[in-house]
């Protein structure tokens, strides 16, 4: 091993543990953020999906801020010759969101609301789509009421028949 190899060597176990201590205390310095663990919120959910076949799931960041409500709106395209059933579940907020279905989207003057989140119990909801066509889905997240701002996710299982 010549001279030149070995300070080679040591130079970058220096940049490798520069490297570490650099990433641990960025990591360490990073406020904490709710997880959503959408697998398990997935696993809770999925029995009110029957008797539909699950096919599928959507998950959706929400933010409850303490400075303002929010409206997030994702769309579902239900096809012809399947019926659909749609649960939706929340986590990591406390705050009651609420859900509405419209058959246009919010720039949409003639709108109409199918589908109120009154109709749902301890944060699920389900909806069936009575027709083929693409559907907004609204989910209306209020302030933060502790005054500050929370994180957590809505997903929505997808069950069909043929």
């Amino acid at each position: 091993m010549t001279l030149k190899t070995f300070s080679t060597r040591i130079d970058m176990k220096k940049i490798n543990l520069i490297i570490t201590v650099v990433l641990f205390i960025t990591a360490a310095a990073t406020p904490a953020k709710a997880q959503c663990k959408a697998k398990q919120v997935v696993k809770e959910c999925k029995p009110s999906i029957a008797p539909y076949q699950y096919d599928s799931y959507a998950l959706n960041e929400i933010t409850a801020d303490p400075a303002k409500p929010q409206i997030i709106e994702v769309e579902f395209t239900a096809f012809a010759g399947q019926q659909y059933k749609l649960v939706f579940c929340t986590s990591g907020v406390e705050e009651d969101l609420k859900l509405n279905i419209y058959d246009k989207n919010q720039r949409s003057k003639k709108r109409n609301k199918i589908y109120d989140s009154a109709n749902g119990a301890d944060k699920r909801w389900t909806f069936e789509p009575t027709k083929a066509g693409t559907y907004f889905i609204d989910y209306e997240i209020p302030k933060s009421a502790t005054g500050k701002k929370k994180t957590g996710c809505a997903v929505m299982l997808i069950g069909y028949k043929e």
